[in-house]
Order: C-alpha cells, then structure tokens, then sequence
C-alpha cells in the first residue's frame, strides 16, 4: 500500500504536469480568465468496502497540496483540492469525470483506485486534456490504449502477476494451486497473468473461478 507521503510526492507531480498543461491552454471559458485559484481533483472510493484506501489517496493529494501552496501563493494562485467519491463504480467515476472536465479550474486528477473505474473514466479526461495519474490501477489497458493523458505509478498486471506466481512457485513450492477472482478489471487482469505465470513456472492450475 503506498505511504502518504509517496501519495504526496504523486499529487506533486500530476500539479506540476497540470499547471504546465493548463498554462499552455487556450480553452479557459470567460467566467474563468483571471482566476487565481488552481483545483486538483481526486477520484477514489470515499465511501464502501474501499473508503480506507479511497481516502489515503485524498489525504495524499492533500498533504502535497498543503507542503506546495506557499510556493504557488509567492506566485499568484491559491491550490485547492477537489476531492470526488467515485465509490468504487464506473458509472459515478464518468459521471465525476464530466464534472471535473466542465471546471476549467481543474488542471490535473489523481486517481483512480479501481482498474474498472479508471478505464472509462480516463475516456472523459483525454477529451478535455487533463492529465491524470493512478496509484494503483494495474490493468493492462488502462495504459495500452497509449491515451497521452493518462499515467500511473504501479506496476502492471503483467508484472505483478508474474511476480506472484514465482513467489508461489519457487518460494513456497506450491505444486497445485486453484485461484479465485473477484471478476473485476483489477482481479481479472492479475488471476489471467497468475495463473499462466504460474503454468510455465511448473505449478498445476487445479482450478480458476471467479
């Protein structure tokens, strides 16, 4: 699970990647010219089974937002973090997305939590240029679709897997294993590179339900 302070470091970087992303744009609606007031967003569970996890990383971007707003005051802007539940659902997760999209005070987001939520979401900030980065979204598609907004700091399905697997195999001498997922894009993604990891590292798949 990552510290806060590594969550820190991340919020960091996705306002860096979006000041300099939104000075460059010339999409700013009239309401808007002048504002001083740069907004990061955060997407994550807020509330559900995964409101602990959902709510570091909304701390993470807080703190980072905290140890920098000095520095952007010396410059002429105030930061303020925009912090959406998108409760673990792709459907909210959009319907977050076009909020976050339509404020053209929003120059970055950090999230999501879920590979399932991300994957669409991402959708909605790619056509409004804002930059996003997930700490924990490992599904392979959620940077094979080579979309330029998109970025995460976690190792992939196709890395973790793999890794699990020789763990199992070579670590624990586990000859038989049967595997369980939750059918999720997250769980999915990780049983399928397990379980053939595992094959080529010798083991027999005694069983694969989800």
């Amino acid at each position: 699970m990552l510290s806060k302070k590594m969550l820190s470091i991340l919020a960091t970087t996705v306002l860096s990647v979006g000041f300099v992303a939104g000075c460059g744009s010339n999409s700013t609606s009239g309401e808007d010219k002048g504002s001083n007031v740069i907004k990061i967003a955060t997407q994550s569970p807020l509330s559900g089974g995964s409101a602990t996890l959902g709510e570091a990383i909304k701390l993470g971007a807080q703190l980072a937002l905290d140890e920098e707003k000095d520095t952007f005051k010396k410059l002429g802007y105030k930061l303020q973090l925009v912090p959406y539940d998108d409760q673990g659902d792709p459907k909210k997760g959009v319907a977050n997305a076009q909020l976050i999209g339509s404020d053209k005070a929003v120059y970055g987001v950090i999230g999501h939590l879920n590979s399932g939520v991300t994957i669409p979401s991402s959708e909605t900030y790619e056509k409004y240029s804002i930059p996003m980065i997930s700490p924990a979204s490992t599904a392979t598609d959620v940077t094979d679709r080579k979309l330029k907004t998109v970025n995460r700091i976690v190792a992939r399905d196709d890395f973790q897997g793999p890794a699990g697997a020789e763990y199992a195999v070579k670590e624990l001498k586990t000859k038989n294993i049967f595997v369980i997922q939750d059918k999720t894009a997250y769980g999915q993604g990780l049983a399928d590179a397990f379980k053939t990891a595992a094959e080529k590292e010798g083991a027999k798949i005694v069983g694969f339900e989800g």
